[in-house]
């Protein structure tokens, strides 16, 4: 069984369609994998439903964005018995309408500092208004302009950089567990600061990604991690359909096996057939 918990659609920074990620995931063999998101789970009836059509079972879940010493740390929330919970449909909703007055915020300064135009008709489309939503439309209408030029505009050190969330990541945790959702510590290789990893490990994770895109050779070190912390092992493509970013791959690529999914499985309370 091939197992990938980790994708995003259009509806928050991908560039899939639903339908479209499940066509490229029923090409590369996966027969299970987890819609997460960026702070939406706007998609996750859709695509469920969609992927029934190619004999795929879809988890339904998002992703958070938290904070601690100044990074972006996210999690990967997991829905249990594959339900969202009415809270979490709210803030999901309410957060979206966050997601668009940072970046309207955030991209009116970016033309200002840097002397770009931006086309803000083409910025609102998505459900969930994201950083490379941002870029995208930097793309489209400065074409003169370098592609690392116009990635740095909206990167964390930034000027005009605006996080998309202040929450914590223990205010994070507290929030998928009131939501009933299970709580990954996704893509720790990105972790920048060897404390603030020591900090957040032992705040309420049940799982951790061991599998990632831009992983390298530091699978067995967090593997470690997660055996020392009591925290299950888990892993993802973070497909966002495009091929900007090393951390990104296309759904399939990076996946658990059997015997870690059946322990996440049985966590989440699902049966698949």
């Amino acid at each position: 069984m091939k197992v990938d918990l980790h994708s995003h659609t259009y509806y928050s920074d991908g560039c899939f369609s639903p339908r479209e990620l499940v066509e490229h995931a029923k090409e590369n063999g996966v027969e299970v994998f987890a819609l997460t998101d960026h702070d939406t789970c706007y998609g996750d009836d859709e695509i469920f439903e969609i992927a029934k059509e190619y004999g795929i079972y879809v988890i339904k879940g998002i992703e958070f964005s938290t904070r601690c010493n100044g990074e972006p740390i996210h999690i990967v929330g997991l829905c249990k018995g594959n339900k969202i919970s009415d809270a979490l449909r709210e803030y999901s909703a309410a957060f979206s309408d966050v997601r668009v007055k940072r970046a309207r915020k955030m991209m009116t300064d970016i033309s200002n500092y840097y002397n770009v135009k931006i086309n803000f008709d083409t910025l609102f489309v998505s459900k969930s208004v994201t950083r490379k939503n941002m870029l995208d439309n930097l793309k489209a209408n400065n074409p003169d302009r370098p592609f690392p030029e116009l990635k740095k505009m909206v990167g964390n050190h930034s000027p005009c950089y605006i996080p998309a969330s202040e929450l914590t990541v223990k205010e994070g945790l507290e929030l998928l567990d009131s939501f009933g959702c299970i709580k990954i510590l996704a893509h720790p290789c990105l972790i920048e600061k060897q404390e603030t990893l020591d900090e957040i490990i032992g705040l309420g994770f049940d799982g951790i990604e061991c599998y990632y895109p831009s992983m390298g050779d530091r699978s067995d070190y967090f593997k470690g991690l997660a055996k020392k912390y009591n925290l299950f092992i888990s892993g993802g493509s973070d497909c966002h359909g495009d091929d900007d970013s090393s951390d990104h791959a296309m759904i399939g690529t990076s996946t658990i096996n059997e015997e870690e999914f059946e322990v996440i499985r049985k966590r989440l309370g699902i049966e698949i057939k």
